[in-house]
């Protein structure tokens, strides 16, 4: 949860930023806006950086199970 928010506070930052540059002209609420992007990058960063997290845990897990296999042979 830690990770997710840090994501989401830089996700709403870089979304102002750019919406301050011109994208306000596109959207009437700002802050709608920037929160609705923000939320939605944020998930997306936040689901790959847990697939990342497991998929080296399983990377670690196999690389203990092929030495245990080596050495039984």
């Amino acid at each position: 949860m830690k990770s997710f928010l840090g994501t989401f506070v830089i996700c709403f930052i870089l979304s102002y930023v750019f919406l301050f540059f011109g994208g306000i002209l596109i959207f009437e609420n700002l802050w709608g806006i920037i929160a609705l992007v923000a939320l939605v990058v944020s998930v997306l960063i936040t689901a790959f950086v847990n697939q990342d997290t497991k998929i080296e845990e399983l990377e670690a897990r196999i690389k203990v199970l092929e030495s245990q296999i080596k050495t039984k042979e």
